[in-house]
């Protein structure tokens, strides 16, 4: 057996020996050690591959990313265009009401002025005038502008209240057998409000004015609201209601 004095010469002798390099590494080395070498190549060779499994997997989530951003993109563009669809059809549907707004005003306008006999009665009948017999003519914007005119001093009147009483819904002249004379002012809407009391009231008033005669404001509609009640109920304005039959051409 071979024999060594220095740390130099056991080197040179298991240098020399491989097997017996070996059966002193398996005296020395736990099995675990002994193994760690194969066991650290195979986790090298299975983290590369499930490296090459994760960039396949990258790649085609990149794929699916790719593609929803294409999908993304033409949703948004078929969202932008129903959002123009939709506000052309909010356009048309304001347009629709405005218009049928305006259909439904002079429908109503056009029922009180087949109604002015009635509307003459009703008023007559609430302000206590006895109309057995009696004559309604209706005066046209001509003849609100002449009786304006012969009241000769407008100066006071703004501009805009002349124009708005010369362009009034419906003014008629009641007549009584004994030729005392009165007005009603009508302002016509399907749905009556304060702007229609206000300008009923206004034009009664200027035309009480302008003739000295007594005008009474009055307002036609199907449907009243809320915030002129109180106003008809005090009586500076009667409500005229028009059956919705009334509107039927």
């Amino acid at each position: 057996m071979a024999t060594f004095n220095t740390i130099e010469e056991l080197f040179r002798i298991l240098d020399d020996d491989p097997q017996l390099l070996e059966a002193l590494r398996a005296r020395l080395l736990t099995q675990e050690l002994l193994a760690l070498p194969a066991a650290h190549a195979a986790f090298v060779a299975e983290m590369r591959e499930f490296a090459a499994e994760m960039n396949q997997f990258v790649a085609a989530t990149n794929r699916r990313f790719e593609a929803i951003e294409v999908r993304l993109d033409r949703l948004e563009e078929k969202v932008t265009g129903l959002d123009e669809k939709v506000t052309g059809l909010d356009r048309r549907v304001i347009r629709l009401g405005n218009d049928f707004g305006v259909f439904r005003g002079s429908y109503a306008e056009n029922a009180a002025r087949k109604s002015v006999d009635t509307i003459a009665i009703h008023v007559g009948n609430a302000k206590g005038i006895e109309l057995d017999e009696f004559t309604v003519r209706t005066l046209d914007s001509d003849a609100l502008k002449d009786k304006a005119r012969a009241f000769a001093d407008l100066s006071d009147i703004p501009q805009g209240e002349r124009l708005s009483f010369y362009e009034s819904d419906l003014v008629a002249e009641v007549r009584d057998r004994e030729g005392e004379t009165y007005y009603i002012v009508v302002e016509a809407s399907y749905t009556c409000d304060e702007s229609d009391t206000d300008r009923a009231i206004s034009h009664a008033n200027l035309l009480t004015r302008f003739t000295r005669k007594k005008a009474y404001a009055v307002v036609a509609g199907v449907r009243i609201d809320n915030e002129i009640r109180e106003t008809v109920e005090s009586g500076d304005v009667f409500w005229y209601e028009i059956d919705d039959r009334d509107l039927k051409p």
